[in-house]
């Protein structure tokens, strides 16, 4: 049993006794279809909702995405999650490899590149803590240009630290693979605009006021739009839109054998979509775009990074095109929203007198809104974030959580922190 003790009220959650084991999500990007593949392994009956005509067609629409942990120069939280996440992932593409279900993805490790004095103190940093080489292996700057394929220029050569159970991966396939199950009803061309409550259960409308689906529990996993409804509008979050760009490989960038990051990313050649191989990279980095379009300026700012970091490489290609642009919905705290959404009115009148420094204990069990539960907010790193708080988030909703690193993290990611954070300030 998960020892729950050292829970904080406000952050406990109640047990659940669902009526029926139906649940309706929002959103099939790539956290909705995480959330309907791990529920409908808890024999759930799912019911997975999409505006677009095919799933993943928002932020994990994207070419080819990374599977890359992120590591701090000391151990820390946001690096436990990482880490975490990234092992999570990689055991979950393999089972559903297992189960016949093809994700288009590579192991071909990745070169996060020291290419800054931040970077090279944090390398520095993590060769003194001598980390599993399996997971990690921190390289100097020759071995660096022989583990990538390329040669670097001479003034611009790098130590790394070098994943190399890393990789790229086509995020539409990851997401295909996650839906495919006998429990999981997939809609398309339909959009909830509004969540009404009912005597035991949600009902999702669309701009006609006309119900779309019915069920006790429903879970926003929108992106973008996770704060669009009434119900979630207090979440604050912000909307960083990011371009990618594609580009035919040359003699020489084809030699590329690994993702590299440094800024941004850039994947090795990839027949992406039976044309000749190609290369992705980027992305852009624009805060409070909430409707990004395809551009040229954009491109041009992913190329002068790329050639600012690997000049050879750049110079070495040819014709620029947009590949992908979306809206990636972060946090303030950079960790995303898995968890129950709260009563906002029970916090305000039950912990308003939390900036006069009571204990914990002196305060009731956290109330929420029955059956409404949010999977979002995940960033740039939703690829390999998505599946370990899926997992929590359905061992939640079975009353059976594995362990208190799981409590844990529900802990770091619930809903309501930025309440209970600005009531301890007297906010």
């Amino acid at each position: 049993m998960t020892d729950l003790s050292k829970t904080p009220s406000w952050f406990l959650y109640p047990e659940y006794n669902w009526q029926h084991k139906h649940v309706v999500i929002i959103g099939a990007g790539i956290a909705g279809c995480q959330m309907a593949w791990h529920l409908c392994q808890k024999n759930w009956q799912v019911t997975l909702i999409e505006r677009h005509h095919q799933i993943a067609s928002e932020a994990s629409g994207n070419p080819l995405g990374v599977i890359s942990p992120k590591m701090t120069a000391g151990p820390s939280i946001g690096e436990d999650f990482y880490t975490q996440a990234f092992h999570y992932t990689l055991s979950l593409l393999k089972s559903l490899s297992q189960l016949g279900h093809g994700v288009d993805w590579e192991a071909c490790g990745v070169l996060q590149l020291a290419h800054n004095p931040r970077e090279v103190k944090r390398w520095h940093a993590l060769v003194e803590r001598n980390l599993p080489i399996n997971f990690i292996q921190l390289l100097n700057e020759e071995q660096t240009n022989k583990v990538s394929g390329i040669s670097f220029h001479s003034e611009k050569t790098y130590k790394s630290s070098y994943f190399p159970k890393g990789g790229w991966i086509k995020p539409a396939s990851f997401a295909c693979a996650l839906s495919q199950h006998p429990n999981c009803k997939i809609i398309t061309e339909t959009e909830a605009i509004k969540l009404k409550k009912t005597e035991n259960s949600w009902s999702l409308l669309n701009s006609s006021k006309q119900e779309l689906a019915k069920s006790e529990v429903v879970i926003i996993t929108s992106g973008k739009d996770l704060n669009k409804f009434s119900q979630s509008s207090f979440l604050p979050a912000m909307p960083v839109a990011g371009q990618t760009t594609i580009v035919n490989a040359s003699g020489y960038s084809g030699n590329l054998k690994t993702v590299i990051g440094h800024e941004g990313y850039l994947t090795p050649a990839i027949n992406i979509s039976g044309k000749s191989k190609q290369h992705i990279f980027g992305a852009t980095f624009e805060r409070d775009i909430s409707k990004p379009s395809l551009n040229t300026n954009a491109d041009n700012i992913n190329f002068e990074c790329l050639k600012k970091y690997l000049p050879e490489f750049a110079n070495s290609l040819d014709q620029l095109n947009s590949a992908h642009t979306a809206v990636r919905m972060t946090t303030p705290d950079r960790f995303p929203y898995v968890g129950a959404l709260p009563d906002i009115q029970f916090y305000q009148q039950n912990y308003h007198d939390l900036h006069q420094g009571k204990q914990w204990k002196e305060y009731p069990a956290a109330h929420y809104q029955k059956g409404l539960f949010v999977l979002g907010g995940l960033g740039s790193r939703g690829l390999i974030t998505s599946g370990l708080c899926a997992n929590a988030l359905t061992h939640l909703l079975e009353n059976h959580l594995e362990s208190e690193q799981e409590a844990l993290l529900l802990q770091q990611c619930h809903p309501a922190r930025f309440i209970i954070k600005n009531l301890k300030r007297g906010i």
